[in-house]
């Protein structure tokens, strides 16, 4: 991420979604991560992110990951070496942790931003992107934490609300906070979109039928 804090990747959205409608029950994943150009980075969970099985889901966790390719390693050895002699440095831990989450190694990119958080405040991007890799390792409930602490920062960002969202209907079963979550986004943004393309305002219609 270009920035001390990340918003799904470089002002790119990237947002994972699976979402499966069956006799009225509104079924599947969510999933958008935000990235900013030339720094933090927030994507959907595949690019969003691609996960389970699709774009969205929980997405791969370390150990699971996609392959890395050459050129990321690189990327990443370099970041790595850096901050062993610049554990100070908020920017370059963010930088690292971005890197990871581009790579989908959930848990690296935890700890990396973790350690940039340590270091003072940060945009709600870095908050939204731990959000998003605390969820890939299955941690929803720290997930949620970390969007509430980008929403405090700033209550209108986008990629935060749609993601607690999809952690509150998909990985706690509220189906009434997720409603409420996507409401707040679709009063920033009316045309909300998922990474599919469905308008929010239709899935939150169809929510409340059912």
């Amino acid at each position: 991420m270009a920035d001390t804090a990340r918003t799904f990747g470089k002002g790119e959205l990237i947002t994972a979604v699976v979402i499966a409608l069956a006799a009225g029950f509104f079924a599947g994943t969510v999933v958008m991560e935000l990235r900013q150009p030339a720094g933090p980075r927030v994507q959907a969970e595949a690019g969003p992110a691609a996960v389970d099985g699709a774009v969205g889901g929980v997405g791969a966790v370390d150990g699971a990951a996609a392959p890395v390719s050459k050129e990321d390693e690189a990327r990443i050895t370099e970041l790595e070496i850096a901050m062993a002699t610049k554990a100070g440095d908020q920017a370059g831990w963010v930088e690292l942790g971005n890197a990871y989450f581009d790579t989908h190694q959930a848990g690296k990119a935890i700890v990396a931003y973790e350690k940039a958080l340590a270091l003072g405040k940060a945009s709600p991007d870095v908050w939204t992107d731990m959000g998003i890799m605390q969820r890939q390792a299955g941690q929803p409930d720290k997930a949620l934490h970390s969007f509430d602490a980008a929403l405090a920062l700033n209550p209108r960002h986008e990629h935060a609300l749609y993601n607690r969202g999809v952690v509150l209907l998909h990985d706690t079963g509220d189906k009434a906070g997720a409603t409420a979550a996507w409401e707040k986004l679709l009063e920033v943004n009316p045309a909300a979109k998922t990474p599919d393309g469905r308008l929010v305002k239709d899935i939150v219609a169809e929510l409340k039928r059912g």
